[in-house]
């Protein structure tokens, strides 16, 4: 193994020689002092081509410079090219090594606050490696950081269908879809969990709370809305809430989860529920 390693070693330094023209990242006239070191990085289809079947390995040694390079916190150019460096010649090295994709993805994403670039890579990860479904379900997790609830659920959809991802996660995407404010859809989500037989008995019962819960914070919404809209149309509030269903705002009024009509006061136009009371959220 040290052998193969001394020879990967004796392998880049020649590598990084031939490939000076070839690999080079950005013009050398316009380079500063930091980047005129990634000029002498060669893509990484030209690596494996000369790799000798150890492109593995050159991968890995690659990515141990990668780190240090990009470890210096004093580099003005410490974010660039870092999707060319982790995802291209790393990735085209060896495709299969997924964690350059994430490390990558971490430094644009919590240090240079890029988001769509962090992304980006990852989603090269999973391109390349279709059962990685922890390259989409740490997208999920930088999404839901950034506040962007609608990408997150997509994201832990696409890591939940890959093959041999736990079924868990579709749980990470009902409630991300809920935190987008789409409860109608998340309702529908958790149902799915409730009825998965994979799932335990505990699981089930999260389902079933999340299920009730959503369905209030629904129907009070809908009224609600229904009630703004009556006001708009009348220029007075329903007196009632039978009175939006008279109107057709309302094709019919929701009973709440234990099948009791939903309380209204028609003063502030405010409606509630004592179901709401139950659930803690």
């Amino acid at each position: 193994m040290t052998a193969r390693v001394a020879f990967c070693g004796l392998f880049l330094a020649s590598a990084l020689g031939a490939g000076f023209e070839r690999g080079r990242l950005i013009d050398a006239s316009t380079a500063s002092q930091g980047e005129k070191e990634l000029l002498y990085l060669p893509n990484g289809k030209y690596l494996r081509a000369i790799s000798l079947g150890h492109a593995s390995l050159v991968a890995d040694l690659v990515y141990l410079w990668a780190i240090q390079y990009y470890s210096d916190y004093e580099r003005a150019d410490r974010y660039r090219y870092i999707q060319q460096v982790f995802g291209d010649v790393i990735g085209e090295l060896d495709p299969a090594y997924t964690d350059p994709y994430w490390l990558g993805a971490l430094i644009l994403t919590t240090e240079a606050n890029d988001l769509d670039a962090g992304l980006r890579l990852l989603d090269t990860g999973f391109a390349r490696n279709p059962s990685a479904w922890i390259l989409a379900f740490l997208a999920g997790w930088e999404c839901d950081r950034f506040g962007q609830y609608d990408r997150a659920a997509a994201y832990f959809d696409r890591a939940a269908h890959a093959p041999g991802a736990p079924h868990e996660l579709f749980r990470l995407e009902a409630g991300m879809t809920a935190r987008g404010g789409k409860l109608r859809d998340a309702i529908a989500q958790w149902q799915s969990v409730q009825d998965d037989p994979r799932n335990d008995d505990a699981a089930r019962a999260i389902a079933s709370r999340q299920i009730r819960a959503l369905t209030v914070r629904a129907d009070l919404q809908d009224i609600e809305t229904a009630v703004e809209t009556f006001q708009t149309r009348t220029g007075r509030r329903p007196r009632v809430l039978d009175d939006l269903v008279r109107a057709g705002i309302l094709p019919a009024l929701p009973l709440d989860p234990d099948g009791h009509p939903y309380h209204y006061d028609p003063v502030g136009g405010r409606v509630s529920s004592p179901a709401g009371r139950l659930l803690g959220s």
